[in-house]
Order: structure tokens, then C-alpha cells, then sequence
């Protein structure tokens, strides 16, 4: 029981919420970087199983057992064989059939999981993939064409089919709420203005270790180099070059830069679906702030997901191998 990769995609990485827990012994914590796209869609699916996750463009797999399956994320136009499916509803797939998923629309980074989930062995108590130290997900790397993936039995793989929900992941503008770093008095008033004042845009040198920024350069006062310590997912440090660099989920555990600041929670979900020649604006917060934004927010993700675990399902796993036999009985006979 397997899906195929016919083609890989942009990225494709096996993740799930991430390795926490292991950043003393050098993991990164790797994992979704929408990490709420990726809630939504394990809640769609209804079970445990890891998903895979592409950055702009999406892979064609090819179902080699009947299975259900569910996107979520960017927005794409996604065919299965030639007929378009829909982001955020689980989707009935048959054996042979194949899935396009295709480039984003809208957004960057989108998420596939599967009711007959991922077979994939943990490392440090998570599927994810983190390339740069080649562990987790499949073969500590981002797939390939031919890569055969293989499931696992799930006797209930279709109990959620039919299941979808309303959540849109793409960002209504492209403000980043942050708050002070723990270097910000190595910078001068001006630079600190200068951050959140203009725009930046998001360079091609980004990936999952960290989203390089062009835009007016902000180098601190005395230098970048600092003795290394732990660095924060979300943190902003600036090195010499006074570009600024927002750490990432792959990013490194410890860093030797200066960090002016650091990105709220909330608002990484939000970066993850930039892509590059985005423009984004900083916005100064507090903790405070922060926190009662994000207490807002997880109540209306709660309500969410209540809705879905709460909202009907289809008998509907038969329909699609149905229409296949009136399709070819009606093409035979004309």
C-alpha cells in the first residue's frame, strides 16, 4: 500500500507540528511552517499521520490503493486525473488514480495528508524532515521523482469523507506583529525606526532556515557578532550586512548575530505563505499584545475546529469507481 511520486513538487518535505523538546541535544524543531493549515487539515483527515509539504509548487503523486486525502494551504487548482478538486474537503481517491496538485494561486506553502496516512518512522518523537541534518520524514530529505511512499492500514481511512471547512490561509495584509529582541540596544533609534517604516521584501535566498529581507539596511551600532545563545523560532537577527534574516522553523539552535526583534507566534503562520518578492511591513507589539491576539485567535481556531468534528460526513466512497463504469459503458456504447 503506497502512493507514487511521479513528479516531486517544489520542497516536498514530509512534517508535522515539529521535534520540541530536543533543541538542548542540536535539533532544530523543523515541522509545518503554517502550522495551522496543517491543524486543519490533520482535523479534516482525522488521523495522526504526517503530511507533505510543498512550497509553491505542488507534487503529482499517483494513488497505487484507494485511499481519501485532503489539501490545505495555498490555493491551488489541483485535478484529480482531469477533474478539479477543492482545497479543505477530504477527497475519495481510487487506485491508479493520479493527483496534480500544480503551482499555488494564491499563498506559498500547502499541505497533503492521507486517510491511509504516511508510513513514516519518527526521530526524536516527530515525522518531520530536516534537511540540513538529513533526518525524519522519508529518508531525511525532500522527494524525488519515483520515490515510492508506503502507507499505513487505517480501517476507518474514509470516516471523514465529505468533511470540509471554510479556512483560508492566505494573509489579508502583509503586517508582521513583533516584538523587541534581546539585542535591541546594540541598534541605533534610527535603524529601529527604519524597521518598521518601510517595506520589505521577501529575498529568493529564502527557505525554511530563514526568510532573508531586502529592503533599507539596519546594521547595529558596534557590529553584529555576539556570543553565541539560543535562538527563538521567529527571531529577527541582523549580521553585519544589516539585511534581516526571520528564523525559521530548519533554522539553527544557537546563533552568534544581533536580534532586534521577534516575530509573534500568530504571524509566522502568516510569513509562511509569503513567497519571494513578497512585500511585508513590521508592526511593533507587546507580550501583552500578542498573547491576547493569539488567546482570539485559538478560541476562533477552536470554534473551527469544533465545527468540523461536529459537521456531517458522505457516504460517498463508492461514487467516484460508479461513475468510472457509467463513463465507460456510455463512451462504448456511442
Amino acid at each position: 500500500m503506497s502512493i507514487s511520486i511521479i513528479q516531486p513538487g517544489m520542497f516536498t518535505t514530509v512534517q508535522d507540528e515539529g521535534r520540541f523538546g530536543f533543541q538542548h541535544l542540536g535539533f532544530s524543531s523543523a515541522g509545518a511552517m503554517d502550522l495551522y493549515s496543517y491543524l486543519i487539515g490533520k482535523t479534516l483527515i482525522g488521523n495522526n499521520g504526517p503530511s507533505l509539504e510543498y512550497t509553491i509548487i505542488g507534487p503529482t503523486l499517483q494513488f497505487n490503493k484507494d485511499n481519501t486525502f485532503i489539501l490545505t494551504g495555498a490555493h491551488v487548482n489541483a485535478k484529480l486525473n482531469e477533474e478539479t478538486v477543492d482545497i479543505n474537503t477530504v477527497i475519495y481517491a481510487c487506485k491508479g488514480d493520479i493527483l496534480k496538485v500544480g503551482a499555488v494561486t494564491a499563498g506559498a506553502r500547502g499541505y497533503i495528508f492521507f486517510g491511509h496516512p504516511l508510513d513514516i518512522q519518527p526521530i526524536a518523537e516527530s515525522y518531520s524532515t530536516h534537511t540540513r541534518s538529513k533526518i525524519g520524514g522519508y529518508k531525511g530529505r525532500p522527494l524525488s521523482k519515483g520515490d515510492l511512499i508506503y502507507l499505513k492500514e487505517n480501517p476507518s481511512f474514509k470516516q471523514n469523507l465529505g468533511k470540509t471547512t471554510v479556512y483560508n490561509a492566505i494573509p489579508e495584509d502583509n503586517i508582521i506583529h513583533i516584538i523587541t529582541g534581546p539585542q535591541i540596544e546594540a541598534f541605533s533609534k534610527e535603524s529601529i525606526n527604519k524597521l518598521v517604516n518601510m517595506e520589505y521584501k521577501v529575498s529568493e535566498k529564502s527557505d525554511r532556515m530563514g526568510y532573508r529581507l531586502n529592503g533599507e539596511h539596519i546594521p547595529p551600532k558596534t557590529g553584529a557578532d555576539i556570543i553565541s545563545e539560543p535562538v527563538a523560532l521567529g527571531s529577527i537577527q541582523v549580521p553585519n550586512d544589516g539585511n534581516p534574516i526571520i528564523l525559521l522553523n530548519d533554522k539553527q539552535t544557537i546563533g552568534g548575530y544581533t536580534k532586534i526583534a521577534t516575530v509573534t507566534q500568530l504571524d509566522l503562520n502568516k510569513i509562511a505563505q509569503f513567497k519571494p518578492g513578497d512585500l511585508i511591513r513590521f508592526k511593533w507589539s507587546t507580550i501583552e499584545e500578542a498573547t491576547k491576539v493569539q488567546e482570539q485567535y485559538l478560541n476562533h481556531f477552536n470554534h473551527l475546529n469544533a465545527e468540523i468534528n461536529t459537521s456531517p460526513t458522505f457516504n460517498m466512497g463508492e461514487m467516484r469507481p460508479t461513475a468510472k463504469k457509467l463513463t465507460k459503458i456510455i463512451t462504448e456504447e456511442r
